[in-house]
């Protein structure tokens, strides 16, 4: 009897280890089941994007009606719009272009009144043609460009859940650089519309060099002080 259930136990033991064996040799899938989450080729690329948006923040400039002057709280608020959208000297403000029939030189006398203003404070202004203006105020706008990053990296960092049998990278994988360069562009718009490279630029840094290899650059400096 004893014998029996030894050759019965040595017979079930063999077989789960064929069991065993088979499902190892096919796929871990085998043993544990399919996951969805797990890392794939299609989830974890390297390259991730990066997004530039247009935005146009605008202010509405209040004149008093039947005055061309810019009152001090329109200054104010002039003031507080650049601030706010951090506008660097020497940028384009688009203020709105309106229309000067019938306005007696009222109307032309109201553009001239923000323009100068913001010209006198180091902004390039350049007029903006719209359809409808609304009567005694003038809008401002200040185009800007905004780099974000793949919407997959604001998860931060996370481990897909299943087996890493793949060795795949992960999927946060190069959200670091891409945030990087996102970061550290001056200007975002330069992603998607680089701007144009003068010959001045190249022919400065040439002759930079060559006083350097003349031996010149340090007498040039000292003459200047």
């Amino acid at each position: 009897m004893q014998q029996k259930l030894f050759m019965k136990s040595a017979t079930l033991a063999s077989l789960m280890g064929m069991l065993l064996l088979t499902a190892s040799c096919t796929s871990p899938e085998g043993l544990f089941g399919s996951y969805d989450n797990t890392a794939t080729p299609e989830k974890a690329k390297l390259e991730k994007k990066i997004t530039v948006s247009e935005l146009t923040p605008t202010l509405i400039v209040d004149f008093e009606a039947g005055r061309g002057r810019l009152a001090d709280m329109e200054k104010g608020k002039l003031l507080g719009f650049i601030e706010a959208q951090d506008i660097e000297f020497g940028e384009t403000v688009e203020v709105e272009f309106p229309n000067f029939q019938g306005s007696n030189g009222l109307n032309e006398q109201r553009f001239a009144e923000v323009a100068t203003f913001l010209q006198d404070r180091g902004f390039s202004v350049a007029p903006r043609a719209t359809k409808e203006n609304a009567p005694d105020s003038l809008r401002v706008y200040f185009v800007k460009y905004v780099a974000t990053v793949d919407p997959n990296c604001q998860k931060g960092w996370y481990k897909p859940e299943g087996m890493g049998y793949e060795n795949l990278p992960l999927p946060y994988m190069g959200c670091a650089n891409a945030d990087a360069l996102a970061g550290m562009i001056a200007n975002p718009r330069d992603l998607v519309d680089p701007a144009s490279e003068s010959s001045a630029i190249g022919e400065r840094a040439a002759k930079a060099v060559e006083q350097y290899r003349a031996g010149t650059a340090g007498a040039a400096s000292a003459s200047s002080e």
